[in-house]
Parts: structure tokens; sequence; C-alpha cells
């Protein structure tokens, strides 16, 4: 069975591939007919995220442990961050980082997908 033909993108369309890709990176790429590049920046973003939650959810056990918020931790202890927050804030960064470049790689690859309606649409 082979694939249907690929229709050529309107403005439109490629306006609905940017909304997507800025709410979930890769999603709007994968619409507009770039499987593999959408495939990357979905996973990635879908790292990153993963990454996200494995901070927050160390964030709110620490709340619940130390009784107060662990920026307060770091606070009374004259600004010193304690040694076991590292591993987490690295994880928390990591995450932020990839999701970041997820959604500026599909952001380009949304403006990638603009120029090509503006040269598909009839004159």
């Amino acid at each position: 069975m082979s694939r249907p033909p690929k229709l050529p993108l309107d403005r439109a369309r490629a306006q609905a591939c940017l909304y997507s890709n800025l709410a979930v990176p890769g999603t709007g790429s994968w619409a507009a007919g770039r499987r593999v590049t959408g495939a990357c920046q979905l996973v990635i973003a879908v790292c990153g995220f993963l990454l996200l939650m494995t901070w927050a959810l160390w964030f709110l056990w620490e709340w619940f442990r130390a009784g107060k918020l662990p920026f307060l931790v770091i606070y009374g202890n004259d600004g010193v961050l304690p040694p076991s927050y590292i591993k987490p804030l690295l994880i928390g960064l990591a995450g932020l980082g990839c999701f970041v470049s997820a959604l500026g790689w599909a952001f380009l690859t949304s403006l990638l997908i603009r120029a090509e309606a503006s040269r598909n649409a009839p004159r």
C-alpha cells in the first residue's frame, strides 16, 4: 500500500503547524510532512518534560520532608546550596534545556514551513 501524494502547504495549514509546534514541539512538523524532524523534536521535548517533572517531584518531596520551601532552606543556609540539592537542580536545568531547544528547533522549522507555504501560494 503506498502513501497518498503529499499536498502542497497553504498558508492556513502552515499557520496551524506553527501553533501546533509552539504548543507541543514536533507535532506541527509532523503534520507538515516532516516526519523525522517532527519525531526528533517530539522525543527531545518529551525527554525534557520528563526531566522537569522529575525535578518538580523532588521539589515537592523536599518541601514535604523539610517542612519549608527549598528556596527557604537555601536562604536559611546563608545562600549556600546544600550538596543534596545539586543533582536535582542539574536534572531540572537539563530538562529545561532539552525542552527549550526542542521548542526553538520546532519554531525554526515552522518558519521554514511558512516560507514553503509562501512559495506555494498562487500569485
